[in-house]
């Protein structure tokens, strides 16, 4: 009989030994991968379906909402409270992609957008990249969003258009249709677009396209910048049929043309604007 308690001990202790071992193989493992995320040179969040970050390489602000664009200090976060409930939002191409994503239950990549980060006089206008990847956990959706910042990158390998519009649909239309050749940075609001069209040739801008509800404003300074740059690189315009202009410097897009449509369309003008 002691012999069998003796046997039982040992194999408990055993036992015992064995799960510390894992644990403490475990908590060093998590330990190495919060190294290597925390000191990468982007933002890592993961974030929940609801924009919530559960977890990042970024110190969280215990006082703040833990919304993405509050964790980011996104300037329309700050005036109104929480991301997302404010009137910009609606047009905010990061959270519309985002949003995709999780309704596709898939991964999206090389989204740039233009975003105003920071609060008074301290907002720094920045050109962002983003790239999501989908992931369940305890069986709930959640991304992986990576963060980085590339206002100081030139054009790279790709040339780069200036996508101008508060509708973010079309901007993931445009992307999604151009991003095999060219890099689309969507500017949503009429600052960062005065910005990045007042210096085009140092963002390195091959090209601007835009809405017929930007273009054909009267009182829209973007307008009247578009129509000075014209000559200078090539500007397309989503119009519906009723809302083309003549105009020899512009060319129209009907709202309706397919994906490789706008794709040969917008290489074949900028390739002879730059030879």
């Amino acid at each position: 009989m002691m012999i069998i308690v003796v046997i039982i001990a040992v194999l408990a202790a055993a036992v015992a030994a064995l799960a510390l071992f894992r644990t403490m193989k475990l908590r060093k493992d998590v330990m190495n991968l919060r190294a290597v995320v925390d000191n990468q040179e982007n933002y890592t969040f993961l974030v929940d379906e609801h924009f919530d970050v559960k977890e990042s390489n970024v110190k969280l602000d215990g006082t703040q909402p833990r919304r993405l664009g509050n964790v980011l200090h996104c300037k329309n976060s700050h005036d109104t409270g929480k991301c997302g409930e404010g009137a910009e939002c609606k047009h905010c191409p990061v959270r519309f992609v985002i949003g995709k994503s999780f309704e596709r239950r898939d991964d999206f990549k090389d989204l740039e957008a233009c975003m105003e980060l920071g609060e008074g006089s301290s907002v720094q206008d920045v050109d962002v990249r983003v790239d999501g990847c989908f992931v369940s956990l305890d069986e709930k959706p959640h991304m992986v969003v990576n963060v980085t910042d590339v206002t100081s990158h030139g054009g790279g390998l790709r040339p780069k258009v200036l996508f101008v519009s508060k509708n973010s649909a079309l901007f993931d239309q445009v992307r999604t249709a151009l991003g095999v050749s060219f890099r689309v940075l969507s500017a949503d609001t009429e600052h960062q677009a005065m910005n990045r069209l007042m210096h085009a040739e140092d963002y390195n801008f091959c090209a601007v396209i835009t809405d017929v509800e930007v273009y054909h404003q009267t009182d829209s300074v973007v307008a009247t910048i578009l129509t000075e740059r014209r000559n200078q690189m090539p500007v397309f315009v989503f119009a519906g049929k009723d809302d083309s202009r003549a105009d020899q410097n512009v060319t129209y897009f009907d709202e309706s043309i397919a994906s490789s449509d706008l794709l040969k369309m917008v290489a074949h003008v900028v390739g002879k604007q730059m030879v």
